[in-house]
């Protein structure tokens, strides 16, 4: 069975993505943090490939959202 994310997961991922391209100090501090907490969640990696894999190939995901320097080392780590 492959694999499908939680809805309510899939969004928050999503939102944190958007939100990590805020210039603004603090949204990025509590990116961070967030990303930091969600780092303890064997899941969410599963949700990162999704993303990657799923929204992208469907035109959905704007690839400067993981432009985000947390964001590439967690897919980097995934690739390795």
């Amino acid at each position: 069975m492959e694999w499908q994310p939680d809805e309510q997961g899939l969004q928050q991922v999503l939102l944190l993505l958007k939100d990590s391209q805020s210039p603004d100090t603090a949204t990025q501090r509590a990116v961070q943090e967030k990303l930091e907490q969600l780092n303890q969640f064997p899941d969410f990696n599963n949700y990162l490939i999704f993303v990657l894999t799923s929204l992208k190939s469907e035109g959905k995901l704007n690839t400067e959202v993981l432009n985000n320097s947390s964001s590439q080392k967690n897919v980097s780590l995934i690739i390795h």
